[in-house]
């Protein structure tokens, strides 16, 4: 107004009708304390000029960013997300679920392996917990050989943002029917959480007879197909003992039972034992269900129907899971669009300030995205030969190849070994990460490994990390007979592991918990 020689409604009065069309935006553009900053009078700005300021301002400040090296990010990734056994109980259960909503880890490592690293005092009965009350629910991703498979877990409030049905599943009758049960699909049912044996009664109500097996195996295959799911985790507990799973556990304690049971189980060795047993229930046979279909089946949630809502959803998990995402790690999660969705997705949110875009972990690409403040903790675990002129004893972290806390593979690449094979991240396997850097890796059975170090120091470390691993009941035994494709014994991981507690056999060296 004062430059134009205008009335200020005059021009109040154009900005405005500007404003309606788009070509101007209104706001605080300016430091506060600089003349006509905020406080004073109502700023403008064409939406071109904001946009240039914008662009040039984010380039300003991934100049100032000055990358790490890998291994910083491999020591910050593991802290990020709380492995090592820094929380504890029931919320520290559901801090790991939120971090981790919607990722599928095998069955068999996700409670000695994931939850039991990340939450110090973690008990099978707390997760149970959690979901008979309705805060966490799991679901299947696809099975693995054997007795095993894919398992996610997620947040109640926002499983219909993680959840991740198979698209071409086709049901067949048996599976049609129970989906319609669980449904309420029957005159006069409604639709909710059923045990086993109802689900059957309102099959048979319908028309519908199945032998339990068949009716397990149906239960199971919809499972792995992502359309239903049990308020305890025990079904997934029942399926692993006994088979062939890619982390092979220590048998379970049988569960105790109540006199009553007790005495039930008597008289089912004795002539006539069947009434006798009958009448111990009130004159009613006890029916019990297969401990594979134990607790209550429910159909999931519905997933989201707005793409647009549940992209934005799946760049937050990420950017909250992995601190740093880049290409790697976008890839290796499988979200639906791959990368190239969610980097649309990151480069909208870097407009609305956030996130940022920037060269962080050398070696990578351009192609991250971070919040500020997880950048300046990501800092925080470079190495200052300076300030840090005899670094600490290095520690070590073992986790599941699968464990997105593990960042090789994923948003780091493998590092190249002499002999042997190539690692992965599989079903089965472990790393052994010291010092950020990956030290060992252990192939599905424990047979093979590999090295990535010949420093003492650092395989004294991993393998005291592997016997932790297995006294922890992620395996009950383990026999390594060949590392880096050549036999095991007489070389410096033989020494490491003999000094952790392992001992010599003709084929190599074993370890029962």
């Amino acid at each position: 107004a004062a430059r134009l020689g205008l009335g200020r409604a005059v021009v109040t009065v154009a900005l405005e009708r500007l404003q309606r069309d788009g070509r101007v935006v209104e706001g605080e553009f300016r430091p506060a304390g600089s003349p006509g900053g905020p406080g004073g009078d109502p700023e403008w700005c064409d939406v071109e000029v904001l946009r240039r300021i914008r662009r040039r301002s984010l380039a300003a400040l991934r100049k100032e960013v000055e990358p790490v090296e890998p291994a910083a990010y491999g020591r910050f990734l593991p802290a990020w997300q709380n492995a090592g056994a820094g929380l504890r109980g029931l919320d520290g259960i559901a801090t790991v679920v939120d971090q981790l909503s919607g990722v599928p880890s095998p069955a068999s490592a996700w409670e000695p392996l994931v939850l039991a690293s990340r939450v110090g005092n973690y008990a099978p009965a707390m997760l149970d917990e959690l979901m008979a009350t309705g805060e966490v629910l799991w679901s299947g991703a696809g099975a693995l050989p054997g007795n095993d498979g894919w398992i996610c877990l997620h947040l109640a409030e926002t499983a219909d943002l993680t959840l991740n049905p198979q698209p071409d599943f086709e049901p067949s009758v048996l599976q049609y029917e129970l989906l319609n049960a669980l449904a309420g699909g029957a005159p006069g049912q409604l639709g909710g959480a059923y045990f086993f044996r109802q689900l059957a009664d309102a099959l048979a109500a319908a028309g519908t007879s199945a032998a339990d097996a068949d009716l397990v195996t149906a239960l199971w295959e919809l499972v792995w197909a992502g359309r239903i799911g049990n308020d305890t985790f025990a079904p997934v507990r029942a399926l692993l003992p006994g088979g062939t799973t890619a982390h092979r556990q220590r048998p379970a304690t049988p569960r105790a039972r109540t006199a009553g049971f007790r005495r039930a189980g008597r008289l089912g060795r004795l002539p006539g034992a069947g009434a006798l047993a009958a009448g111990t229930a009130g004159g009613t046979p006890v029916r019990g269900a297969p401990a594979l279909a134990g607790g209550r089946w429910s159909l999931l949630p519905a997933v989201g129907p707005d793409a647009t809502v549940r992209a934005h959803a799946a760049a937050g998990l990420l950017l909250d899971r992995y601190g740093v995402v880049t290409r790697g790690a976008g890839g290796a999660e499988g979200v639906p669009g791959g990368f190239a969705l969610m980097y649309k997705v990151l480069a909208r949110l870097e407009e609305m300030g956030r996130c940022r875009r920037g060269y962080f972990i050398e070696h990578l690409g351009a192609a991250q995205f971070a919040v500020p403040a997880t950048v300046d903790r990501l800092r925080s675990f470079a190495r200052d030969t300076q300030l840090q002129p005899e670094p600490a004893a290095p520690a070590a972290v073992a986790l599941a190849a699968t464990d997105p806390a593990n960042p090789y593979g994923a948003a780091l690449p493998w590092p190249a070994v002499e002999g042997g094979h190539r690692p992965g991240r599989k079903a089965g396997a472990l790393v052994i990460l010291v010092d950020g850097e990956l030290a060992l890796y252990v192939e599905r059975g424990g047979k093979t490994l590999l090295t990535f170090t010949e420093e003492p120091e650092a395989l004294a470390q991993c393998a005291r990390a592997l016997v932790d691993v297995i006294r922890r009941g992620a395996a009950d035994k383990l026999a390594v007979e060949k590392v880096n494709g050549e036999p095991v014994l007489d070389t410096e991981l033989a020494r490491a592991l003999a000094g952790a507690g392992f001992y010599t056999t003709p084929r190599g060296l074993r370890f029962r918990s």
